[in-house]
């Protein structure tokens, strides 16, 4: 047995993976002022994350959280969360600086944040409201975590809350089945269209791809077979590639085929960002996928 220490977290991720391929991100979130915290806070820093908006917590520790890599089956691991009473979970809706998400060109944020607390929840809330008030997009990722909440009609009751604010949203087909009570992905559209006027959604099937609905616009992506190492954090790659290849000008087609480039390279090591791929690392991946290529 052995242990080793990787920074990661949904948002942090997503961010991480923003700037690697030229589009400035901030984070705002409460670190504890402990080895923890510090090793994250230098680790965004040095990516070139914003970290303006990070405050520091003398009274409360940074969160972390064990994985169990291929337990208890080949290819799947399992997780043990030590996130209540840490530092995120005492963000604050005074935290959400209102002309920092009104400068924006995109708000993102996920379902781990409305889990760990109360007050983290209300935070979420109060950054998408104020998105949705300066006309910034929003962009929610369902990330539905079991063991991080006491029971699923409280995380559905949230995550409902939180919909009606939504412009970008990314699920899975149970996270759909958890919300909409349909998975086939002309229900889960239908419904979302319907009920909530979002109109942009990826549906992510993980080893069978992603389908997409862009403004009535459906794209299907297969995804890329490789040799798995570690399946967290996939869907954080996919996201933060997705979301940056729109803002940079790419068609939700391409955008989509370089989010699953990059979910697949993120599982093919340890870890969640270790490997976050800049521009040329998706171009060497994408031009030389199914062929024996020579990249020294």
């Amino acid at each position: 047995m052995y242990f080793e220490k990787h920074a990661a977290g949904s948002e942090a991720n997503v961010c991480v993976a923003a700037v690697r391929l030229g589009v400035s991100c901030g984070l705002i979130t409460r670190l504890g002022m402990d080895e923890f915290g510090l090793y994250i806070y230098n680790w965004l820093r040095g990516e070139g994350v914003d970290v303006s908006h990070i405050k520091f917590d003398p009274e409360r520790p940074t969160g972390i959280y064990f994985v169990q890599r291929n337990y208890p089956l080949p290819g799947i691991s399992d997780v043990v969360y030590y996130r209540r009473g840490s530092a995120a979970s005492a963000l604050s809706p005074e935290d959400i600086d209102e002309e920092y998400i009104a400068s924006a060109r995109l708000f993102h944020t996920t379902g781990i944040t409305l889990a760990i607390s109360d007050s983290a929840r209300e935070t979420a809330k109060r950054g998408v409201e104020v998105a949705r008030k300066n006309g910034v997009p929003v962009s929610f990722d369902v990330n539905y975590r079991r063991k991080l909440w006491r029971n699923a009609d409280d995380a559905v009751r949230a995550f409902m809350d939180i919909l009606r604010f939504v412009d970008i949203l990314f699920l899975d087909e149970n996270e759909a089945d958890l919300l909409l009570g349909v998975s086939n992905p002309v229900d889960v559209f239908r419904e979302l269209s319907s009920r909530f006027g979002i109109d942009r959604v990826v549906l992510k099937l993980g080893l069978r791809g992603s389908i997409i609905n862009w403004k009535g616009k459906v794209v299907r992506v297969d995804a890329y077979r490789v040799p798995v190492k570690d399946p967290i954090g996939a869907g954080d790659a996919y996201a933060g590639v997705f979301l940056a290849s729109i803002l940079k000008g790419f068609n939700v087609e391409d955008a989509a085929r370089r989010a699953a480039a990059a979910a697949a390279m993120v599982v093919m090591v340890r870890g969640d960002e270790e490997n976050l791929p800049r521009e040329e690392d998706l171009e060497k991946f994408l031009s030389g996928y199914g062929r024996q290529v020579d990249f020294r």
